[in-house]
């Protein structure tokens, strides 16, 4: 079986401190995403927002370094 790894992407993210609902308008899904206190609110570069619960995000993200070119 062939081995695939995911293509890196550089997304917009941050915290949620509150309970937030994403309309569908907003996800470009059919239905509501909710996120929770703790979880990440993130914009990928088609400007699509998904939500990503906190463990998942700190094991598949790492900060960008801005003065990187």
């Amino acid at each position: 079986m062939a081995r695939f790894r995911s293509i890196p992407t550089l997304i917009e993210a941050h915290r949620v401190q509150r309970r937030t609902v994403i309309a569908p308008a907003e996800n470009g899904h059919q239905g509501l995403y909710v996120v929770y206190p703790g979880d990440y609110l993130c914009v990928d570069p088609e400007g699509r927002t998904f939500p990503c619960k906190a463990e998942d995000f700190e094991r598949q993200y790492q900060p960008v370094d801005e003065s990187d070119p």
